[in-house]
Formats: structure tokens, sequence, C-alpha cells
């Protein structure tokens, strides 16, 4: 399956979600001496795309449903790349902060398009793998990208804008690559056929449909959940371990490693083995676990034990409930629904620190991995049990 060029070319392109953030974080210290900026002012410009892409998702959804994916993916990825590469020249904050507003609405475009040719490309077994790659190509990109932006803002933070230019030639394949017609069987992989077509029903009564809504609110709060880490995780470390820059950024890197390899190689097999429901339930346990020993660690070595185990749970995770909320989708809104979920995970990360602060101010940063754990622990009780009704009684599916 990875030799289809189409689903590469898919993969590469969902990655550049990943960049948007990436490649300003590592060179935030130098940006703001350059500007000369209060640090938590600054701070501002790493979230800014994560509100206007979790707004604008569900909007390119309904577009890419009703004009189609190649519609929307090629102006997406030229405006990534225009507003990207042209923070490079920005003069004042203000101006980047604007730019990065936009940045974040064309890279709304591109994931919604992306979920939408995958949902047209591929189905049954075969999506659910899919689904679990992206997981695990996400997972790598969080590793590299900041890598690359490291390495350039160390020659000048501006020279580190040049890596949106990588969105070009994907604008460039894409009209050819996935304007053909796919074989949606792909050696060695059983899928099963293309749903029939539903009637026609409103967004709003699909999006509050008992089999959907409860897993788009899932995602939320399990992105929400999962964002502690990269807040809280690096001051954790800094204050009571004493690491290195370099030694929170390896503990990171390895929670990034753990993610990528169970969900490109092992979701499907536990879900085989365990069945789908005890998979998502043993997974959101091992997340809360982990989110505790995070806060009990001593050692920088059982540090990177507990990155990697809270890696597979979260691996785990996602890719089953995007799994189990394309299976209760109907098929012509599959790039509103599935793009929609992945807006909350970006409106669930922007709003984490919000929702934390005032508890972390007042008890402590260890307060801030135990209520992870409880959002976690209750998220998957009662994703568990919306999970184990029926499919069949939904009003939308019929």
């Amino acid at each position: 399956m990875l030799r289809d060029a189409k689903l590469i070319l898919l993969l590469a392109i969902g990655t550049l979600t990943v960049m948007a953030g990436a490649v300003i974080a590592p060179n935030l210290p130098n940006l703001v001496a350059d500007f000369q900026l209060d640090p938590e002012i600054a701070g501002i410009l790493v979230g800014t795309h994560l509100i206007t892409v979790a707004l604008s998702v569900p909007f390119f959804g309904v577009l890419v449903d009703r004009f189609g994916a190649l519609t929307v993916l090629i102006p997406s990825l030229i405006a990534y790349t225009l507003f990207g590469v042209c923070g490079a020249i920005i003069p004042g904050f203000h101006s980047l902060l604007i730019l990065r507003s936009l940045l974040g609405i064309s890279t709304g475009g591109l994931t919604a398009s992306s979920m939408g040719l995958l949902g047209k490309f591929y189905h049954g077994e075969a999506r659910q793998q899919v689904l679990a790659y992206a997981s695990g190509a996400l997972a790598i990109a969080n590793i590299c990208y900041p890598l690359l932006a490291g390495l350039l803002g160390s020659i000048g933070w501006r020279w580190a804008f040049g890596l949106y230019g990588l969105a070009i030639p994907f604008a460039l394949i894409s009209p050819r690559l996935l304007g053909q017609a796919h074989n949606p069987e792909p050696a060695g992989l059983e899928t099963d056929p293309p749903p029939p077509i539903a009637k026609p029903v409103p967004l709003v009564a699909l999006v509050t449909d008992p089999q959907i809504f409860p897993i788009l609110l899932a995602m939320l709060v399990t992105c929400g959940t999962i964002y502690v880490t990269f807040i809280y995780v690096p001051i954790y470390m800094r204050d009571v371990l004493q690491a290195t820059t370099a030694s929170i950024g390896a503990v990171l890197a390895t929670t990034a490693i753990g993610s990528g390899l169970i969900a490109a190689f092992g979701v499907r097999r536990l879900a085989r083995t365990f069945g789908g429901l005890t998979t998502i339930v043993m997974a959101y346990g091992l997340m809360a676990a982990m989110l505790v020993a995070f806060s009990c660690v001593t050692h920088l070595a059982l540090m990177f034990a507990v990155a990697i185990v809270f890696g597979l749970a979260f691996g785990t995770i996602m890719p089953s409930l995007y799994g189990h909320l394309s299976e209760r989708t109907p098929t012509e809104f599959q790039a509103t629904i599935l793009s929609m979920g992945t807006g909350l995970g970006f409106l669930g990360q922007f709003l984490s620190p919000i929702v934390l602060a005032p508890i972390v101010a007042r008890y402590g940063v260890v307060s801030a991995f135990t209520t992870a754990a409880l959002f976690a622990l209750g998220t998957g009780s009662l994703t568990a049990w919306q999970l184990s009704q029926p499919v069949a009684s939904s009003e939308v599916k019929r």
C-alpha cells in the first residue's frame, strides 16, 4: 500500500499541517529578540493558526463535498506557500500575526481536501489502514520539520520560512496524479465496496447525530489532553530534572516516534486481536496512566520510557477515532465530517492551555497532568459506551 503514489502524495500534503507551527516554534526566541517582544505576547504566534484552522476546516469540508477536493486543494496549497513564505519579509509583529491567521485558513483548506481525497480513494479496511498511516506521517513530521526549521534558523530565523515553499511541488503534481481514476484494491489488503449514497440530510442533523457527535467531542478533548505534554512536560523537565533543551526535545521526539510506529503498523493488528472497542479502552487507560507517570518521574531515562508508551497510546486512539467516525458518516459527507474532526482537534490544542492555566496557577504544574489524566479516563469511558451502541440506530445513516 505504501507504494501507492497517490497515498504518498496525500500523506505528504497532510504533513503540511504540522509544518504550519513547526517552522516558527524553534525560531521564536530569535524572533522575540528581533521584534523586541514580550515572550508571553510572542507565544501567541505559535498558536494563532490553530484557531483559524479549527474555524475554517468545516467550511472547506463543505466546499470539498460540493465542488470536489482538487478545486479546494490547489488554491489552498498556493495560498499556504504565499502566506507562509511572506513571513520571511514581514516587517513587524502585527503583520506576521495576520499572516499566521491566513496561513491557518489555507491549512484548513488543504486539510479538508486531503481528507476528502482519502475518503474518495479508500474504503473499508483500506481506509482504516490509510488513516493509521496518516497519523504515523504526522508523528514523523513532528520530528523532521522542527529539526529542519532549526537548522535553517541557525542561519537566520527568516530563512526557516522558506520551508513553506514545499507546498508548490505538491500543487504542481496533484492535478495529474490525484485527478486519475483510482484502483481501490491495493495488493494484499481487502477492501469493502464503496458504501451507497445516502439521502441528503442537513449538516447540523449530521453533526449532532448520536453516532457522530460523541466521536467529534472525543477528538476535541483527546487532542487537548495530548497537547498537555507539549506544554507542561518541558516545564516539568526543566524545573524538576534540570534537563537541557536538547533532552526536552529528545523526549518530545520519542513521543512522536512511539505514536508513528503504532499508528502505521500496530493499530489494525491490535483491533483484530482484541477488538476495536477493547483496543480504544486500553489505549485511553494507558494514556491516563502515563500522564500521571510524567509528573512522578525523577530520572531522565524513565522519562523516555514514559514518553514512548504515551506515544503508543496516542497513536492508537486517534486512528481508531477517525476509523469509527468514517464508518458512521455517509459517503457524500466524508470530507466535511472527517475534516471537522481534524478542526476540532486543533481547537482542543488551542483551548488546552486556556482551560488548564488557572488550575496550574493555583496548584502547580503537576496538577496539569492529573487533570489531563482525568479527562482521558472520562473521554475513554464515554467513547467506549458510545461505540458499543449499534450503528443502525442512527437516523442519519438510514
